[in-house]
């Protein structure tokens, strides 16, 4: 037996119960094989770390992965909890520690607080708990001087992030999806594999895992694509649309690679550097065909800034006003962090913190959808909702607003003289000015906190800090929105 099975894990009897005559039972571990060697993934006597969640897709991995005999494996099998399922994480982190014994595997478990992160700041659950599991991986990798980091990711994962992206309303960079090997560390050999072959793998070898309920929560935009939009899409227009989407990623990566080698050749007559600062030469950059010229850009702009890439919609605009304005280019602040500014017939960006937004700027949000604002390193979702969620789960970065109490549409702005509000569970009305001060906000970061308001300026939402009583959630709610926000992602 692979593993101990006293532990409750997922019913396989369902899946017994498909037939497994309509398709051929695919040898997985040849699969992953090719996989490694086409994309040279792994070496003889690599160290590699092993991310584990103790769902179906960490398991297989890791289980594919030891039976590598002729690469020498040494795997180190990394468990990060969030603390966000406090019961199922007990019985992940035993899982954990049966497999290690059993396979005679290192196994290390990683405790994030992700609960009190989001109390200390608003944003993106499900953004900060991925952006800290790769600094993990990271500083675990220089800890111990692995070479790879093995993540879990297959198929119908890549799928369902090139339709997510597309919906987000990505570039064509982000069509290709995820990388089957990212920055020469991160690797994901299971990416050319379908979730249903992971299936018949884990049942063909006796595996048991655990599910993730959180998996299971329409709550999440991209659960609600896999168990929503993706079968609905399939069975109302393309049975085969997950293969049409892996198709186009892979069309995608094509063009990726085209267009790096074609900024290979042009980069030194496109670009120029002068006191550290890099940036274009504006006679080189008209001469170029306009996707080139986004492209260059995409790439001028992620040398700056890797870790904090900006939006197609971002790009396009300056693309323009470098063409509509090339050697008459007025200063720009292209997020909170990147100032573009013209000197000597070159655009040069530089590294500056954005100043305090001033009191007269005001941001339309498109509703429902996703309303990225560069200048604030901030993005916000909105959509329409009819499932009451546990409330205990949700964060000070979203909040769920009555959809028949508000004026539509929706603005971002900041604090002006004069604005109160009902917060919520307060006695009645009170002056923005009192709620800072009551709350402890320091004087300094109150003009900088952004107010979600309504087609007639009512306050309805002070982000990360309280709703307005006057918008809540009741009994007699039927539909509402659910709004949330983050820093712009990076995707």
């Amino acid at each position: 037996m692979e593993i101990l099975k006293q532990l409750e894990f997922c019913n396989k009897d369902f899946f017994l119960e498909k037939r497994r005559s309509s398709f051929e039972v695919f040898d997985l571990l040849q699969k992953v094989k090719a996989a490694i060697r086409n994309h040279d993934l792994l070496a003889k006597g690599d160290r590699v770390i092993v991310g584990f969640s103790g769902g179906i897709d960490s398991l297989c991995l890791l289980h594919i992965l030891h039976q590598l005999v002729e690469y020498e494996l040494e795997l180190w099998v990394v468990y990060i909890n969030h603390s966000l399922r406090p019961a199922e994480n007990i019985r992940e982190v035993e899982l954990l520690h049966k497999i290690g014994n059993h396979w005679g595997l290192k196994t290390k478990e990683v405790t994030l607080d992700i609960p009190g992160r989001l109390r200390e700041k608003p944003q993106s659950l499900q953004l900060l708990a991925r952006e800290e599991r790769y600094k993990i991986f990271i500083s675990l990798r220089e800890e111990i001087d692995a070479a790879k980091v093995a993540l879990g990711h297959h198929r119908d994962d890549q799928a369902e992030t090139i339709l997510y992206r597309v919906i987000r309303g990505t570039g064509i960079d982000g069509l290709a999806g995820m990388p089957i090997i990212r920055d020469n560390i991160f690797i994901r050999p299971l990416l050319e594999v379908s979730r249903e072959e992971i299936r018949e793998y884990a049942l063909r070898h006796n595996l048991s895992w655990l599910e993730d309920s959180s998996n299971r929560k329409s709550v999440y935009v991209r659960n609600k694509i896999r168990l929503q939009l993706i079968p609905e899409l399939e069975t109302a227009y393309n049975p085969n649309l997950s293969s049409a989407l892996i198709r186009l990623g892979r069309l995608a990566r094509e063009q990726q690679e085209l267009m790096e080698a074609l900024l290979e050749e042009k980069w030194e007559r496109l670009t120029i550097i002068r006191e550290e600062q890099l940036g274009i030469v504006i006679e080189e950059f008209l001469r170029i065909p306009a996707y080139l010229q986004y492209y260059l850009l995409k790439r001028v702009l992620r040398e700056i800034q890797p870790q904090q890439q900006l939006e197609s919609v971002t790009l396009l605009k300056l693309r323009d006003k470098i063409i509509n304005e090339n050697h008459h280019f007025k200063t720009v602040q292209l997020s909170k962090k990147i100032l573009a500014h013209k000197l000597e017939g070159a655009i040069f960006f530089e590294k500056k913190e954005r100043l305090i937004p001033t009191l007269a700027e005001r941001f339309r949000l498109n509703v429902p959808g996703v309303t990225v604002i560069p200048e604030l390193d901030l993005e916000i979702r909105v959509e329409k909702d009819n499932y009451i969620p546990n409330w205990n789960e949700v964060g000070k970065h979203e909040a769920y607003l009555d959809i028949t109490r508000l004026k539509l549409p929706f603005y971002l702005r900041f604090w002006r003289y004069g604005d109160k509000f009902h917060p919520l569970g307060a006695p009645g009305c009170q002056k923005l000015h009192d709620f800072f001060i009551n709350r402890k906000v320091p004087r300094e970061k109150r003009t900088g906190i952004p107010l979600l308001v309504t087609a007639d300026d009512q306050i309805a939402w002070v982000l990360g800090y309280r709703l307005n009583e006057l918008y809540k959630i009741t009994d007699r709610s039927i539909d509402f929105w659910h709004i949330s926000f983050g820093p712009i992602r990076s995707d």
